[in-house]
């Protein structure tokens, strides 16, 4: 279940950054995280903290439940 929802959750946030335009570099820039921890996000490895997925909705100007899309 948590390697599945990490999953989902992650390729949501790649879609809406995708549909934005942005590289991995510009998020991680805008986050001021590292590209290797937006990329961990985006491939389920990691969970991001509420306050990131937040910043994350705020910074690509998305609803936040579009995040978690197809999560059950």
């Amino acid at each position: 279940m948590k390697e599945n929802f990490a999953y989902i959750l992650g390729s949501n946030i790649k879609a809406e950054r995708l549909r934005r335009h942005h590289t991995q570099d510009d998020l991680a820039e805008l986050l001021d995280m590292s590209v290797n921890y937006v990329g961990k996000i985006e491939r389920g490895v990691i969970i991001p903290s509420a306050f990131v997925i937040f910043r994350l909705s705020k910074i690509l100007n998305v609803d936040i439940n579009d995040f978690f899309k197809e999560i059950e």
